[in-house]
């Protein structure tokens, strides 16, 4: 087998955490993001092999992260449900000094990613590719082949949808 071009490898690791991010957003806090993004690297790294350059690699790497997210969510739904252990569930690695504190950052999160697992499957694209891909609307626009203006539209859309949502759990909350 022949190793992936360094370039690839690279980006990979440089984005990993946004990468992460992604996946969570589709299959939730308990999803099995290392194999997601194995099998994303594969299909990137195939495609690489034979001769794919993209014009923005970035947005590429996480279009075809998000496809194969996607794709583990279809597997996932089509399999009967298991109890399995889930992040929740292990013991949490914390330098917080307070377990409360811990606590109250894990609902945060959980609260974020439940948010975002609640948007439209385009408003989450455009979202994801903004924040966590860090990609400027005219990379957005061009790695979804869509108009900027509806790149703008979906984010603005996400984030009204993000605030209306974490706004109301704060209010339950107190």
């Amino acid at each position: 087998m022949v190793a992936a071009d360094p370039p690839l490898n690279e980006l990979f690791q440089t984005h990993r955490q946004g990468l992460a991010g992604a996946v969570r957003s589709v299959l939730g806090p308990s999803a099995d993001v290392s194999e997601v993004l194995q099998d994303a690297f594969l299909k990137g790294w195939q495609d690489w092999q034979r001769g794919t350059r993209p014009s923005d690699p970035v947005a590429w790497i996480f279009v075809i992260t998000w496809n194969a997210a996607k794709d583990a969510r279809r597997r996932r739904d089509r399999r009967p449900h298991h109890e399995s252990l889930d992040e929740e569930s292990m013991p949490a690695e914390t330098t917080h000094p307070s377990p409360s504190h811990a606590l109250e950052q894990r609902e945060a999160v959980a609260r974020a990613q439940a948010a975002i697992a609640g948007l439209s499957d385009p408003e989450q694209q455009v979202f994801l590719l903004r924040v966590a891909g860090e990609l400027t609307f005219e990379a957005v626009a061009a790695s979804l082949a869509i108009p900027v203006g509806t790149a703008k539209t979906r984010m603005r859309q996400a984030l009204m949808k993000l605030r209306s949502v974490l706004a109301g759990s704060e209010e339950t909350k107190s």
